[in-house]
Formats: C-alpha cells, sequence, structure tokens
C-alpha cells in the first residue's frame, strides 16, 4: 500500500512539473508578444558606427533606369510606393501570400510570416544562399494587415507620443508590411530583436551586401532619415525585383530618390493616424 502510495505521489509530482513548465514556456511567449511593441517597431539609436549607405543629395542622383516616370501607386505591384504621404486602402490584402520556408524567430503569430510569393521565394533563396556563406538569419515580421499596424501603431503613441512614434512607426495604410513585400530580419546574437545593432552584425553586413542580387533593398537606410522619414532601419527590407534592388542599392539612393519623390509641405510631420 505505501508502495502504490509513494508511486501515485511521483506520477502527481511529474504530472505538476511538466504543467508548471508549460505554464512558464506560455508565459515567455506571452511577454515576447507583448514586448513586441517596445522593441520590435521602436528604435532610434545613433551611434551606429557602420554607414550602409553614404549621405548622398537627391539631386546629384542620376535618373532612374525604370519603366515609368511617376510614382507608382497600385497596391499589387511589386513597385508600389507606399510612405508617410502615400497610402494603401484600409482593405487592401495581397491575394497571393505565402509562407516562406525560413527560420522565424517567433511562432507566436502566425499571420506575421506571410509573404507576397514572389518576394517568399526569392527570400528563401536568399536565407538558403546566406547559411552556405556561415550565416544565419531570422524572420521576425512579414505582412502586417491595417488593423494590427493600427493596434501597434496606436500602443507606440500611448507609450512613446506622436512625435517619437512618428519617427519610427508607421500610421495604418502607410506600413510598406501591407504590401506584403517587406519583413523584418534579425539574429540569433540579438534575440531576434530588431536594433541598429544589426546593421553592424556579421549577419547585417552580409544582408547590406547581398540582398539586391534577391531583389530586396535596405528600405530605410542610415543619414536618409530626411528623405524616407524614418530612422535608419538595418532590419527592414523591402522586395521591388532583382533590377531595381541593384539599381537602388548600387546608386545607394531610397526609393524615393528613385521615384525623385519630393514630400508635400508639412508632410513629414503631419502623419494620418486615427490614434487620437
Amino acid at each position: 500500500m505505501k508502495k502504490l502510495a509513494a508511486a501515485v505521489t511521483g506520477v502527481l509530482f511529474i504530472i505538476l512539473i511538466a504543467s508548471l513548465q508549460g505554464l512558464s514556456e506560455n508565459q515567455v511567449r506571452a511577454g515576447n508578444e507583448t514586448d513586441e511593441f517596445e522593441y520590435e517597431y521602436y528604435y532610434n539609436d545613433t551611434d551606429n558606427e557602420v554607414d550602409v549607405m553614404d549621405n548622398i543629395s537627391p539631386t546629384n542622383i542620376p535618373a532612374a533606369d525604370n519603366d515609368t516616370k511617376t510614382i507608382n501607386t497600385s497596391p499589387d505591384s511589386i513597385m508600389v510606393f507606399v510612405n508617410k504621404e502615400y497610402s494603401l486602402p484600409e482593405d487592401y490584402v495581397p491575394d497571393n501570400l505565402v509562407m516562406p520556408d525560413i527560420k522565424f524567430y517567433s511562432y507566436d503569430v502566425p499571420d506575421k510570416r506571410y509573404m507576397r510569393k514572389e518576394a517568399s521565394e526569392a527570400l528563401e533563396k536568399m536565407f538558403n544562399d546566406a547559411l552556405k556563406d556561415g550565416i544565419t538569419l531570422y524572420g521576425v515580421s512579414g505582412y502586417r494587415s491595417y488593423s494590427r499596424q493600427k493596434e501597434i501603431y496606436n500602443n507606440n503613441v500611448l507609450a512613446r507620443g506622436k512625435d517619437e512614434t512618428n519617427k519610427v512607426s508607421a500610421s495604418p495604410g502607410h506600413s510598406e508590411h501591407q504590401t506584403g513585400l517587406a519583413i523584418d530580419i534579425s539574429s540569433s546574437a540579438l534575440n531576434g530583436t530588431l536594433s541598429e545593432e544589426f546593421g553592424k552584425s556579421e549577419e547585417g553586413l552580409w544582408v547590406a551586401g547581398h540582398c539586391a542580387k534577391y531583389g530586396f533593398i535596405i528600405r530605410y537606410p542610415k543619414n536618409k532619415e530626411n528623405i524616407t522619414g524614418y530612422s535608419y532601419e538595418p532590419w527592414h527590407i523591402r522586395y521591388v525585383g532583382k533590377k531595381n534592388a541593384k539599381y537602388i542599392m548600387r546608386n545607394k539612393i531610397t526609393l524615393e530618390e528613385y521615384y525623385g519623390y519630393i514630400p508635400s509641405k508639412g508632410s513629414k510631420d503631419e502623419i494620418i493616424s486615427d490614434a487620437n
């Protein structure tokens, strides 16, 4: 009888430990998801020593070798222009979203692991080739719906204030992530966070030097904040196709400069938002 009681006690103890471990893991995952608003979309460090692009005046940039002289506003185009002034329809959702076969640092939110098919295929090849060079990259956040961007933006405004948020976080409808063509990436050394440190890491330097080969650009380069309206984000890459990406990266320009975009008066400060 004593042996039976001891055995039952042992089983109950094992079950209790397993439950606590499961709870701990869930708490960690939940904590990471909550912290998303703290680190995933808000950074404004200025002490990075590596310049991905030089500060080039738009007046010194040669005319872009693109097929159209006008800014592309078609949501389904891989060259669609989205920034603080140009937005996407609230109900726009890409019709060919797929999940790229790459490593993601978090699997808690399935939606953000999607990208448009052409961008997804290019990303898979880039990640695989990086691995061959001894570089392990992780996806963090790809597609983002209008409603999710609204939630992120509003949380940042509450935590940081509107002025600081507008330097780094897009208001609803003005995020490239809604196109399904952009993704934030990171490394294990950074624990999957999005930091300017990525720009001078081995992984970040590899991405900056190779991404154009696969059709991606560093969308918000350093020393271009006055042009893009956003702080330096070495982790945010945008698919524009190989030809366009090579042109943009080779000439050290932004998508704004590629299109000859000139901000409307006050557009850098007046952001459309539902936060208030």
